[in-house]
């Protein structure tokens, strides 16, 4: 039995069913259930698949145009802001359909800058902050003498500055390595999920912000972590978990484990293998989709390079028996 029959429907009603199920799967309710009937919705012709290529495609390239329509409305709300003092009360005009459908439209752009489905592109906060790393991509940046922040892959963060020196930064979302010496200025701080992480000195710590999760891992030195009124000194080989106004207590920490991005390495130990997947996409372009439950929980002990992930699904078929099904954008169904 072929996978795809030859029907060959395009049509308007196919190209909404392929939106939605763009939309959907990006959105924080997808189940294996969702990912089941997403196999099933494409397994139904060529023509499915193709309409959900085609809406990716379109979606992809909406992205830069969202941007300059962003900036030239929000230029022309500015001007109109700056002069409406001059100008005399008027009857308000009748908007137009022409009008209306065009702020729709920069509406539309502007929620899929916000929001970018799939993490297709890069999200308008993160367009415009002071650094970031794309997916899979790693960076060293030189904040001042002494003073190292080491990005993983997906990973967002905006600069404080102080009399012209960095004295600190937001990590918005990803994972950083800080690292300070004896030249360091004074003490830096980073401000992750509602939460206070300072070093100074000879220190190096571990931070990952993923969700409202934050993980603060010690490494060198002496760590010190302030959260929702309580405080934490990390000394190395100590993590702390915070995050929806709780934090954890002081616990021991592998550091091999921690640190294996650092060799370009992701090691599971142990881990079910929904997990793993979720800990993959943050490195792999596209998305892999878990759609058997009973998948999703097999236990998993592995170590992959980043430089092979683009073989994963394979390596899991073979070790599991998941069936595979590539879509176009990197997009993988296993069950």
């Amino acid at each position: 039995m072929k996978l795809f029959d030859n029907v060959p429907n395009h049509g308007a009603g196919l190209r909404r069913e392929a939106q939605r199920w763009l939309l959907h799967l990006k959105s924080d309710m997808v189940t294996t259930k969702d990912a089941r009937a997403f196999e099933q919705w494409c397994a139904q012709s060529r023509a499915h698949v193709e309409a959900f290529a085609q809406t990716r495609r379109l979606w992809e390239n909406l992205g830069p145009a969202a941007q300059a329509v962003a900036s030239s409305e929000a230029a022309q709300i500015a001007t109109s802001v700056t002069a409406i003092s001059a100008v005399p009360r008027m009857q308000p005009r009748r908007m137009t359909r022409r009008a209306f459908l065009g702020g729709a439209v920069a509406a539309s752009a502007a929620l899929l800058l916000v929001r970018p489905p799939l993490q297709l592109w890069p999200s308008l906060s993160d367009m415009s902050a002071d650094y970031r790393t794309g997916t899979g991509e790693q960076r060293q940046v030189e904040l001042s003498p002494g003073l190292i922040v080491v990005m993983n892959t997906q990973t967002t963060m905006n600069l404080r500055k102080a009399a012209g020196h960095a004295v600190g930064l937001d990590l918005i979302s990803g994972e950083i390595n800080i690292k300070t010496s004896g030249a360091a200025q004074s003490q830096f701080t980073v401000y992750a999920g509602g939460g206070r992480v300072q070093v100074s000195g000879q220190t190096q710590c571990n931070i990952r912000c993923t969700g409202s999760q934050v993980q603060v891992t010690g490494l060198d030195g002496v760590t010190t972590l302030e959260y929702g009124g309580k405080r934490a000194s990390l000394m190395a080989a100590q993590r702390v978990d915070y995050g929806r106004g709780g934090m954890d207590a002081l616990s021991h920490a592998d550091t091999d484990l921690t640190m294996a991005w650092r060799r370009r390495v992701l090691i599971f130990d142990g881990q079910p293998l929904s997990d793993v997947i979720e800990e993959i996409n943050r490195y792999r372009p596209g998305k892999l989709i878990l759609a058997n439950d009973r998948l999703a929980a097999r236990k998993v002990q592995a170590r992959f390079s980043l430089n092979q992930l683009g073989d994963v699904a394979a390596l899991i078929h073979d070790a599991y028996g998941a069936s595979v099904i590539e879509l176009p954008g990197g997009i993988v169904v296993l069950s």
